[in-house]
């Protein structure tokens, strides 16, 4: 299971942030290779990987990347956009101080990384934490595969500076929100934040 989990979170990793573009094949053989591992490891992280819809595996053919797919994107932000209310709230009443400081440290690289495709890791890893911090396993399994399905549209989108150079500004200001358990302006403050991603998106696509 292990060797599984391994081989899964690389390869997603991967297919979320455009190491592997839409429609590249991924091969097994190659695959357990490069892990050391068997193929039963690989085969059980492509079928996890097809049940996100990040893969689709080909009977006797092979395994390809998942288009992206922009109609997918539509129906992932106004699902998101539902829930972040629920998240922030959550969030604020059970967070624990050492998510706290864990998101501190995260704001803190944001700060000083220029490199657009970290900034988009960092953003993604402080909304796990966010979705971590609410305690509740169904939430942050669904908020998950629509993070990671919404990602790989915004690693596919012309990078956008400012929006980046923001985002640093709009987590602090949450996190001092979780520290004082404001549930109200978490809330706002993260739902400002979900919008301002998805206008970001609409300004790069025509939809």
């Amino acid at each position: 299971m292990k060797d599984t989990d391994t081989v899964y979170r690389t390869l997603k990793e991967r297919i979320v942030f455009l190491d592997y573009e839409p429609g590249q094949a991924l091969r097994e053989k190659e695959l357990m290779k490069e892990f050391g591992v068997s193929r039963t490891p690989v085969r059980e992280a492509l079928i996890r990987l097809e049940a996100e819809g990040l893969v689709r595996i080909f009977p006797n053919q092979g395994t390809m990347v998942s288009d992206v797919s922009f109609q997918n994107l539509k129906d992932v932000l106004e699902i998101r956009y539902f829930l972040v209310r629920l998240t922030a709230q959550l969030a604020a009443a059970r967070i624990t101080r050492d998510e706290l400081n864990l998101m501190k440290g995260h704001i803190e690289r944001m700060k000083s990384e220029k490199d657009p495709k970290v900034l988009m890791r960092l953003d993604s890893e402080m909304h796990d934490l966010i979705n971590k911090a609410t305690k509740n396993e169904m939430l942050v399994k669904m908020l998950g595969s629509l993070r990671d399905q919404a990602v790989r549209i915004w690693t596919f989108s012309p990078s956008d500076d400012q929006y980046l150079n923001n985002m640093a500004e709009e987590f602090e200001q949450l996190v001092e929100a979780l520290d004082r358990r404001d549930e109200e302006a978490c809330a706002t403050i993260l739902e400002q934040h979900s919008q301002g991603f998805i206008e970001h998106i609409r300004s790069q696509f025509t939809w």
